[in-house]
């Protein structure tokens, strides 16, 4: 995906997208962003590293989180409203789950199956380990209480290194309200985190039966190896790689990763 690439932004279904190519759609939802929407080059492009080397032959459309969430959200709620986005598009697509939005695409392809055609699931698994289900919680609770800067130290803290921790922390509360964007915003981080504690793709009302693949890295502070295992057995037609020496973060921009992505994903002819 070329840095002159012409980003196409909408709704579908009142969820923000972003989209760059053209052929057959793979729609990636994105790991967890501080801000809401999609208007961030920066995000997008990044959103779409792993699949970029696609974008000559395939739609890659971003899917994000829109504004003003409920309270109560569970991630049901927004592989619904994926689904009817995806709807728009002409479904069934590809789809390509990395963190927090893999656990929503799980449910996605769970509970939708029509709309998933294939499945990629990177850095994400079928539910999250204790400890950072209590991490997470943690974060929200402080969002509720306005404590913005302390919840966005936490939060960056736990995504990278253990031995950088003290850095990403302090940066992350530095930066928080920039990098949040207000009260309205810090409502909606807030409810995703909680509605993704809640999630466990084991009392998903439906099974995925789209042939997946799932990669993380055996490194990955959010998602142990158990996990991961239990995440393919879950799903009968998956494929399970796990990448030594990667992380949470870096599994996602390894090099094997982006090659076992693309091949995936083109294993098969597509019409459209």
């Amino acid at each position: 995906m070329g840095s002159r690439s012409r980003i196409e932004r909408g709704t579908l279904a009142g969820v923000p997208f972003a989209a760059v190519g053209s052929g057959p759609a793979i729609v990636v939802l994105p790991g967890l962003s501080l801000r809401v929407g999609v208007d961030s080059d920066l995000f997008v492009r990044s959103t779409l590293q792993p699949v970029r080397g696609l974008a000559g032959r395939r739609r890659l459309v971003v899917l994000d989180r829109w504004s003003g969430l409920p309270e109560g959200l569970t991630l049901r709620d927004f592989a619904v409203r994926y689904a009817e986005a995806i709807a728009e598009l002409g479904s069934p697509v590809d789809v390509l789950g990395v963190s927090t939005g893999g656990s929503i695409a799980q449910l996605l392809a769970a509970e939708h199956p029509q709309r998933v055609r294939r499945l990629a699931l990177v850095s994400t698994g079928c539910r999250l380990s204790p400890e950072v289900r209590a991490s997470q919680a943690e974060v929200a609770r402080l969002l509720g209480e306005g404590q913005t800067r302390a919840a966005v130290g936490l939060l960056t803290g736990d995504v990278g290194p253990r031995v950088v921790a003290p850095l990403t922390r302090w940066a992350g509360s530095l930066a928080a309200n920039r990098l949040v964007g207000g009260a309205p915003a810090a409502s909606d981080l807030r409810l995703t985190l909680a509605a993704e504690d809640e999630f466990d793709l084991a009392r998903a009302a439906g099974r995925i039966d789209a042939p997946t693949l799932v990669v993380g890295g055996r490194r990955d502070r959010f998602y142990p190896v158990s996990l991961f295992e239990e995440t393919a057995r879950l799903i009968p037609h998956s494929q399970l790689v796990l990448r030594a020496g990667r992380g949470h973060v870096t599994v996602v921009s390894d090099p094997r990763t982006i090659t076992d992505l693309s091949g995936f994903f083109t294993a098969e002819p597509l019409e459209g």
